[in-house]
């Protein structure tokens, strides 16, 4: 999901010490000593300062020990975040879901049909159908969890009201725009697909098998499926859990600003609640292939599929994905990564498997702020020269300039062809509000904002707004702001269609600008 910039934070005082525990397994070992120290300590506060971020818990395992420590605000005015803090990861419910797949291409015994080239229509016949009959018969479970299904992200459709089910079912009224396996696009409903195949077969909920075959083999107490069980744990168990809460940044009036937890659905793509101690053992059983998975379980997670993006502009080498993971090498080392995100809530888990050494990062805040704690942490695992470090923040505001100086010439890029002057509205701009629907995305109401502007607000659980500036007839740039309170924009192509009786039908905008600039989704006008 789309990250924003910036975020908040309101620090305990400097001289408190974090809320902090060092974990052994009581082996013999060589005498380790924790990073998360003073230093440490100051660049967390100055992070969270800089990039506005409330809270934030870190984890480093290193062979036999875990590191783990907690900074800054959970839930405002002052509960403390610590180590057991619970906190959304986001897309690192990914490699669960991948995890979770692997038990039963694993069972032969009661799963023979599935494989990792399996067609997912071939489990969930009546629920995986694709607007294209070729990706319907073809697309695997490892397309799906790869991302090279051919399906772009479409976002949107995962905040409009329902099910994992209606999700999946919805497919069918979305765009492929690429055939499978040859391009790498970020699709969330293919991994809430994939959720619902595993809760069909299994006929349990996926939070329970979870539960049942992943977590509990690995002592992870405080990981869960859904908001109620995490509140239901910190509110009843005897530990110093709490369930943290997201917040953001408000550019506008420079101000904190708590906000409600993601609404929409989540499901294989990004349900998972947790702390970074539980984590800390998931990524141990990665790196030393422990169990719960088999060999060839853990085999199929490091197993590249598809060549993604860079998603840091210090990771100069090709980056890859396997499933529900991300590949890639660092100043020579082999490293496996995977963000998560949601409006108010980030995560980071990277690890070195070769070195037996991993880092979590979770936040209560959007943005790439994290970032710069995980992989100083990493620099200084590694001993990367100061002068081969990167300021991430400097990178991120320069990044931001460019996207408002790219903004300002949306006009002449999209419409390059605008007759002067431009010819005006067919109808007063009154007469294009309304409520437009589609199939599978949630309603926009359209309402009239200024003399010159229409406003877009979506329904449901996704958290975005646009603004409609017309340029000529019944064509428009839309700037669509993701979350709430963030300025961070993207300026995209709009359009309305008169039916033949002069009045406003559809409306159409290239919200799936990401991997489809110039392909509009239409939206039906309701009737009045």
């Amino acid at each position: 999901m789309a990250p924003t910039e910036n975020a908040t934070s309101d620090m305990p005082p400097s001289e408190e010490i974090p809320s902090s525990v060092s974990i052994d397994d009581g082996k013999q070992h060589a005498t380790k000593t924790s990073p998360l120290n003073g230093d440490f300590e100051k660049l967390v506060r100055q992070t969270l300062d800089k990039w506005h971020i409330q809270g934030v818990a870190v984890a480093v395992v290193d062979g036999d020990e875990t590191w783990a420590e907690g900074y800054g605000i959970a839930a405002l005015p002052d509960v403390p975040v610590r180590p057991s803090t619970l906190f959304y990861t986001g897309s690192t419910t990914k490699s669960f879901t991948a995890a979770a797949a692997s038990l039963l291409v694993d069972d032969d015994e009661k799963y023979p049909s599935i494989k990792w080239t399996t067609p997912l229509s071939q489990i969930i016949r009546d629920d995986f159908v694709l607007p294209d009959e070729y990706a319907t018969a073809h697309v695997t479970l490892e397309d799906a969890l790869s991302n090279r299904s051919g399906m772009s992200g479409h976002e949107l459709t995962l905040g409009r009201p329902g099910t994992v089910r209606d999700v999946v079912r919805n497919l069918r009224h979305l765009t492929i725009n690429k055939e499978i396996r040859t391009t790498w696009q970020y699709c969330n409903a293919l991994f809430i697909a994939v959720g619902h195949m595993i809760e069909v077969v299994t006929g349990e909920w996926l939070g329970d098998f979870l539960r049942k075959r992943i977590w509990e083999p690995l002592d992870m107490e405080s990981t869960f499926f859904s908001l109620e069980d995490a509140q239901q744990y910190a509110a009843s168990s005897d530990n110093d859990s709490t369930v943290a809460i997201p917040y953001t940044w408000d550019e506008v009036t420079s101000q904190t600003k708590e906000i409600p937890y993601f609404d929409g659905v989540l499901g294989g793509a990004g349900a998972v609640i947790s702390s970074v101690l539980d984590y800390a053992k998931y990524i141990r059983s990665m790196m030393r292939q422990s169990g719960p998975l088999s060999k060839a379980g853990y085999d199929a997670m490091l197993q590249p599929r598809s060549f993604c993006p860079q998603i840091l502009p210090q990771l100069e080498k090709q980056m890859l994905y396997t499933l529900g993971w991300m590949s890639t090498t660092y100043h020579g080392e082999f490293v496996m990564l995977h963000p998560g995100g949601l409006e108010g809530m980030t995560a980071t888990m990277i690890y070195f498997p070769e070195r037996d050494w991993g880092v979590l990062v979770f936040c209560n805040t959007d943005g790439p702020g994290r970032e710069t704690l995980a992989w100083h942490l990493i620099d200084d695992m590694l001993n990367v020269p100061q002068s081969e470090r990167m300021d991430l923040y400097e990178v991120t505001q320069k990044k931001f300039a460019m996207k408002k100086e790219y903004n300002s010439t949306a006009q002449q890029r999209l419409y390059p062809s605008i007759p002067s002057p431009p010819r005006p509205l067919s109808l007063p701009l009154a007469d294009y509000a309304g409520i437009y629907t589609h199939p599978a995305h949630p309603d926009f109401i359209i309402s009239v904002a200024s003399n010159d502007e229409l406003r877009v607000d979506v329904t449901g659980g996704f958290p975005i707004r646009m603004y409609l500036k017309h340029v000529t007839t019944e064509y428009f740039l839309a700037e669509l702001f993701f979350f709430r309170f963030g300025q961070n924009s993207d300026v995209v192509k709009a359009e309305f269609q008169l039916n033949i009786e002069g009045k406003v039908a559809r409306f159409g905008v290239a919200v799936d600008f990401a991997d489809m600039p110039d392909t509009l989704i239409w939206f039906k006008r309701s009737p009045e």
